[in-house]
Protein backbone atom coordinates (compact mmCIF):
# COMPACT_ATOMS: atom_id res chain seq x y z
CA UNK A 1 0.00 0.00 0.00
CA UNK A 2 1.71 3.05 -1.55
CA UNK A 3 1.89 5.92 1.47
CA UNK A 4 2.09 10.01 0.45
CA UNK A 5 3.28 12.29 2.57
CA UNK A 6 1.80 15.54 2.65
CA UNK A 7 2.59 19.15 3.94
CA UNK A 8 0.42 22.32 4.10
CA UNK A 9 0.99 25.38 3.87
CA UNK A 10 -1.38 29.00 3.91
CA UNK A 11 0.30 31.24 2.03
CA UNK A 12 -0.15 34.78 1.84
CA UNK A 13 0.45 36.62 -1.99
CA UNK A 14 1.14 40.04 -2.67
CA UNK A 15 -1.87 42.01 -3.56
CA UNK A 16 0.01 42.48 -7.04
CA UNK A 17 0.63 38.49 -8.05
CA UNK A 18 -2.59 36.57 -6.84
CA UNK A 19 -2.20 34.44 -9.84
CA UNK A 20 -0.09 31.76 -8.51
CA UNK A 21 0.06 29.95 -11.94
CA UNK A 22 0.52 33.11 -14.17
CA UNK A 23 3.46 33.69 -11.41
CA UNK A 24 5.31 29.81 -11.46
CA UNK A 25 4.83 30.45 -15.46
CA UNK A 26 7.01 33.56 -15.60
CA UNK A 27 10.17 30.46 -14.47
CA UNK A 28 9.53 27.57 -16.48
CA UNK A 29 12.03 24.86 -16.34
CA UNK A 30 14.27 24.79 -18.89
CA UNK A 31 17.21 22.99 -20.72
CA UNK A 32 19.70 25.72 -19.08
CA UNK A 33 17.64 26.74 -16.22
CA UNK A 34 19.06 25.35 -12.84
CA UNK A 35 15.27 25.46 -11.19
CA UNK A 36 11.75 26.22 -12.29
CA UNK A 37 8.39 24.77 -13.01
CA UNK A 38 6.22 23.13 -15.17
CA UNK A 39 2.55 21.53 -14.93
CA UNK A 40 1.73 18.34 -12.69
CA UNK A 41 1.39 15.26 -15.13
CA UNK A 42 -2.06 15.06 -12.54
CA UNK A 43 -3.38 18.50 -14.07
CA UNK A 44 -5.26 21.09 -12.47
CA UNK A 45 -4.51 23.71 -10.74
CA UNK A 46 -0.98 21.15 -9.45
CA UNK A 47 2.40 22.19 -10.75
CA UNK A 48 6.10 20.73 -10.22
CA UNK A 49 9.07 22.37 -8.76
CA UNK A 50 12.05 21.05 -10.59
CA UNK A 51 15.83 21.35 -9.92
CA UNK A 52 19.71 20.27 -11.26
CA UNK A 53 22.08 18.84 -8.79
CA UNK A 54 25.23 17.17 -9.03
CA UNK A 55 27.09 14.37 -8.21
CA UNK A 56 30.24 12.98 -8.12
CA UNK A 57 30.92 9.04 -9.00
CA UNK A 58 33.15 7.05 -8.00
CA UNK A 59 34.53 4.34 -10.76
CA UNK A 60 37.86 1.92 -10.70
CA UNK A 61 39.15 1.71 -14.05
CA UNK A 62 41.31 -1.85 -15.26
CA UNK A 63 43.84 -1.07 -13.04
CA UNK A 64 41.87 -0.59 -9.92
CA UNK A 65 42.78 3.15 -9.77
CA UNK A 66 39.67 5.82 -9.01
CA UNK A 67 38.46 7.80 -11.22
CA UNK A 68 36.05 10.40 -11.07
CA UNK A 69 32.82 11.04 -13.44
CA UNK A 70 30.08 13.89 -12.58
CA UNK A 71 26.53 13.10 -13.50
CA UNK A 72 23.82 15.84 -13.30
CA UNK A 73 20.27 14.77 -12.27
CA UNK A 74 17.01 16.35 -12.23
CA UNK A 75 15.33 16.15 -8.94
CA UNK A 76 11.23 17.75 -8.32
CA UNK A 77 8.38 17.83 -5.58
CA UNK A 78 4.99 18.15 -6.82
CA UNK A 79 2.24 20.54 -5.37
CA UNK A 80 -1.26 21.59 -5.40
CA UNK A 81 -2.89 24.96 -4.97
CA UNK A 82 -5.91 24.53 -2.88
CA UNK A 83 -8.13 28.31 -2.65
CA UNK A 84 -10.62 27.79 0.09
CA UNK A 85 -12.81 31.15 0.32
CA UNK A 86 -10.02 33.80 0.26
CA UNK A 87 -7.51 31.66 1.84
CA UNK A 88 -4.90 30.10 -0.37
CA UNK A 89 -2.90 26.88 0.63
CA UNK A 90 0.04 24.66 -0.97
CA UNK A 91 -0.47 21.59 -0.56
CA UNK A 92 3.26 19.84 -0.99
CA UNK A 93 3.74 15.75 -1.82
CA UNK A 94 6.65 13.82 -0.59
CA UNK A 95 7.96 17.39 0.77
CA UNK A 96 11.89 16.74 2.21
CA UNK A 97 14.29 18.92 2.32
CA UNK A 98 13.96 20.96 -0.71
CA UNK A 99 10.67 22.44 0.82
CA UNK A 100 12.87 25.63 1.61
CA UNK A 101 14.02 25.89 -2.08
CA UNK A 102 10.52 25.68 -3.21
CA UNK A 103 9.22 28.64 -1.08
CA UNK A 104 12.33 30.46 -1.57
CA UNK A 105 11.59 30.49 -5.14
CA UNK A 106 7.83 31.03 -5.21
CA UNK A 107 9.00 34.18 -2.71
CA UNK A 108 11.24 35.33 -5.02
CA UNK A 109 8.76 35.33 -8.08
CA UNK A 110 6.01 36.58 -5.94
CA UNK A 111 8.13 39.20 -4.41
CA UNK A 112 7.65 40.96 -1.21
CA UNK A 113 4.84 39.72 0.61
CA UNK A 114 4.82 36.48 -0.17
CA UNK A 115 4.47 35.03 3.16
CA UNK A 116 4.22 30.92 4.16
CA UNK A 117 3.08 29.25 7.64
CA UNK A 118 2.90 25.37 7.74
CA UNK A 119 -0.01 24.08 8.99
CA UNK A 120 0.24 21.58 11.95
CA UNK A 121 -1.89 19.17 13.86
CA UNK A 122 -0.32 18.77 16.75
CA UNK A 123 -3.43 20.07 19.46
CA UNK A 124 -6.28 18.99 17.26
CA UNK A 125 -7.13 16.64 14.12
CA UNK A 126 -9.11 17.99 11.33
CA UNK A 127 -12.56 16.40 12.39
CA UNK A 128 -14.37 16.20 9.29
CA UNK A 129 -11.72 12.64 8.50
CA UNK A 130 -13.34 10.89 11.63
CA UNK A 131 -16.84 12.62 11.08
CA UNK A 132 -17.42 11.05 7.12
CA UNK A 133 -16.00 7.75 7.42
CA UNK A 134 -17.86 4.50 8.78
CA UNK A 135 -15.11 3.77 11.59
CA UNK A 136 -12.04 4.78 12.88
CA UNK A 137 -9.29 3.61 14.72
CA UNK A 138 -6.00 4.64 16.23
CA UNK A 139 -3.91 2.09 15.29
CA UNK A 140 -0.48 3.58 15.75
CA UNK A 141 0.65 6.26 18.70
CA UNK A 142 4.15 7.93 19.32
CA UNK A 143 4.80 10.45 22.32
CA UNK A 144 7.80 11.84 23.30
CA UNK A 145 8.40 13.87 26.84
CA UNK A 146 6.83 11.46 29.32
CA UNK A 147 7.92 12.46 32.34
CA UNK A 148 8.61 8.85 34.27
CA UNK A 149 10.73 10.13 37.64
CA UNK A 150 13.44 12.77 38.01
CA UNK A 151 15.47 12.78 35.12
CA UNK A 152 13.67 9.94 33.39
CA UNK A 153 11.52 10.78 30.25
CA UNK A 154 10.49 8.46 28.30
CA UNK A 155 9.86 8.70 24.50
CA UNK A 156 7.41 5.48 23.96
CA UNK A 157 5.77 3.80 20.29
CA UNK A 158 2.07 1.87 20.26
CA UNK A 159 1.12 -0.31 17.78
CA UNK A 160 -1.71 -2.42 17.59
CA UNK A 161 -4.10 -4.35 14.94
CA UNK A 162 -7.48 -3.96 16.99
CA UNK A 163 -7.10 -0.49 18.38
CA UNK A 164 -6.31 1.67 21.05
CA UNK A 165 -8.36 3.86 23.38
CA UNK A 166 -5.78 6.16 24.62
CA UNK A 167 -7.88 6.92 28.06
CA UNK A 168 -7.36 3.38 28.91
CA UNK A 169 -3.56 2.82 28.78
CA UNK A 170 -2.52 2.69 31.82
CA UNK A 171 1.22 2.95 30.73
CA UNK A 172 0.04 6.78 29.89
CA UNK A 173 -2.23 7.40 33.04
CA UNK A 174 -1.37 10.41 34.38
CA UNK A 175 1.40 11.46 32.53
CA UNK A 176 2.01 14.82 30.65
CA UNK A 177 3.48 13.91 27.46
CA UNK A 178 3.34 15.21 23.07
CA UNK A 179 2.05 12.67 20.86
CA UNK A 180 4.66 13.36 18.01
CA UNK A 181 2.56 10.48 16.21
CA UNK A 182 -0.86 9.57 15.75
CA UNK A 183 -1.64 6.48 13.21
CA UNK A 184 -5.38 5.55 12.64
CA UNK A 185 -7.19 3.10 10.44
CA UNK A 186 -10.62 4.10 8.58
CA UNK A 187 -12.79 2.81 6.83
CA UNK A 188 -15.72 4.60 4.20
CA UNK A 189 -18.29 2.61 2.26
CA UNK A 190 -16.29 -0.52 2.83
CA UNK A 191 -12.94 0.85 1.64
CA UNK A 192 -10.19 1.00 3.89
CA UNK A 193 -7.29 3.49 4.56
CA UNK A 194 -4.67 4.69 6.48
CA UNK A 195 -3.96 8.36 7.52
CA UNK A 196 -0.96 9.62 9.98
CA UNK A 197 -0.74 12.93 11.61
CA UNK A 198 3.12 14.17 12.52
CA UNK A 199 3.31 16.95 15.10
CA UNK A 200 5.22 18.81 12.64
CA UNK A 201 2.44 18.73 10.26
CA UNK A 202 3.61 16.10 8.18
CA UNK A 203 0.76 13.70 6.83
CA UNK A 204 0.57 10.52 5.69
CA UNK A 205 -1.78 9.14 3.58
CA UNK A 206 -2.54 5.65 1.57
CA UNK A 207 -5.33 3.63 0.98
CA UNK A 208 -7.99 3.36 -1.17
CA UNK A 209 -9.87 6.50 -0.02
CA UNK A 210 -6.56 8.75 -0.12
CA UNK A 211 -8.58 10.82 -2.46
CA UNK A 212 -11.25 11.54 -0.37
CA UNK A 213 -9.08 11.68 3.14
CA UNK A 214 -7.06 14.18 1.37
CA UNK A 215 -10.02 16.12 0.30
CA UNK A 216 -11.59 16.46 4.02
CA UNK A 217 -8.42 17.02 5.55
CA UNK A 218 -8.16 20.09 3.32
CA UNK A 219 -11.96 20.92 3.80
CA UNK A 220 -10.98 22.02 7.73
CA UNK A 221 -7.42 23.93 6.76
CA UNK A 222 -9.15 26.81 8.10
CA UNK A 223 -9.61 26.02 11.37
CA UNK A 224 -5.72 25.44 11.79
CA UNK A 225 -4.66 28.35 10.59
Amino acid sequence: MMQIRYRWFRIQLPARARDLAAIVANCPFESAAAHGFARAPSGGASYRYLWRSRVVVTKLDAEGAPTYEQIDSVSFTDFAVVELGDLIFLRIENAGRNIRDLLNALETLAGMGFTAKPVTFDKERPSSVFNSVDSSKLIGLKVVGAVLADNLVARMEFVSNEGMVVESMEVLAGLKYKVELAVFELVLSGLRGQIAFAANGTVKISGQIAPKLISLVEKDLPLFI
